[in-house]
């Protein structure tokens, strides 16, 4: 089974906003990008819209679609299937407003990389983020 997901590097001031997963199920305790699983017939874009006002209560203005990538979660071994987005505009302020993320922070490039953090989202964020200012 692969699991669909579309996902958004939230960045500000070349920043990352990062979140550690409260789930014991999946990617237990990692840090890690917001977004979630697309329900049946939905475009990713509108997915990443939907979950990012879910998870952080923002809403976000023309994500940038980056590329997919995938992932083994470490913790349950499903496959998942990401779609990528770039979000750099958006209406409110960033904050856990579920139960998925005991906490949310802003990370430079470098400090991401040395998170506890899928190997491919670190290879996105540094890709991503190494060219900003």
């Amino acid at each position: 089974m692969i699991h669909v997901t579309a996902t958004g590097l939230v960045v500000k001031d070349g920043r990352v906003l990062l979140g550690k997963r409260t789930s014991t199920v999946r990617f237990a305790g990692m840090w890690d990008a917001f977004g979630g699983h697309l329900v049946p017939c939905e475009e990713p874009s509108n997915a990443l819209v939907r979950e990012l006002e879910e998870e952080l209560g923002i809403k976000v203005d023309r994500p940038l679609f980056l590329g997919i990538y995938e992932d083994i979660d470490p913790t349950s071994r499903d496959l998942f299937r990401h779609y990528l987005f770039l979000v750099t505009r958006w209406d409110g302020e960033p904050r856990i407003t579920n139960e998925e993320h005991s906490e949310i922070r802003w990370f430079t490039p470098g400090e991401a990389i040395g998170l506890n953090v899928a190997p491919s989202l670190k290879e996105s964020i540094g890709r991503m983020l190494s060219t900003k200012p």
